[in-house]
């Protein structure tokens, strides 16, 4: 973390990597650690009943949050349909890449867990018990991040060798060990 003068330099901040990933978690604790608006991107992709909002208003949704967070912000997410919205405005990208066994160790719980607390998410959404068998990875997070997972992680691979990501700061973490220590906990 860069400081100057002991105060907090980096004020926009996109943690991205695989779902289940632990995007929420690590954004969250920067949020509370530098004061910072903690935008999860969930929440504006998805509105009630699930329904995804119209891609405009998404990325105007996502611009105005952007513009109302002037402490600074940090996002989680890997929408591409925003991401040149939430990406080339960050300062520093923080990638978690993980490996996918890890991933899948941290999704399966999270998920059960929120199926059967019938936690509410975002929107007043919550996730059905019929998500957990549903073939439809639209529907099962836990197959779309198993089905998508190489091709996320080879997505941010490209960012990071094709100069998509220059313009920020790229803090690339790839296990929970390093996670741990970058946010010191």
């Amino acid at each position: 973390m860069r400081s100057q003068g002991g105060e907090w330099v980096i004020k926009k901040i996109a943690v991205v990597g695989s779902s289940g990933a632990g995007k929420t978690f690590v954004a969250q604790r920067l949020a509370e650690r530098y004061g910072l608006e903690h935008i999860e991107m969930d929440s504006l992709a998805f509105e009630n009943g699930w329904n995804l909002r119209p891609v405009e208003q998404f990325k105007v949704d996502l611009e105005q949050r952007f513009d109302k967070a002037t402490s600074g912000w940090v996002t989680d997410g890997n929408w591409n349909s925003v991401g040149e919205v939430q990406l080339l405005a960050a300062q520093q990208i923080i990638w978690l890449d993980l490996s996918r066994v890890t991933v899948m160790r941290q999704l399966v719980p999270r998920t059960l867990f929120r199926v059967l607390s019938r936690k509410k998410l975002w929107n007043g959404n919550r996730e059905p018990f019929s998500n957990l068998y549903s073939r439809d990875p639209e529907r099962n997070v836990i197959l779309w991040s198993w089905q998508n997972f190489d091709e996320t992680r080879q997505r941010y691979q490209r960012c990071l060798t094709d100069g998509s990501w220059s313009h920020a700061e790229v803090i690339h973490l790839r296990s929970r060990h390093e996670i741990k220590s970058f946010l010191q906990i």
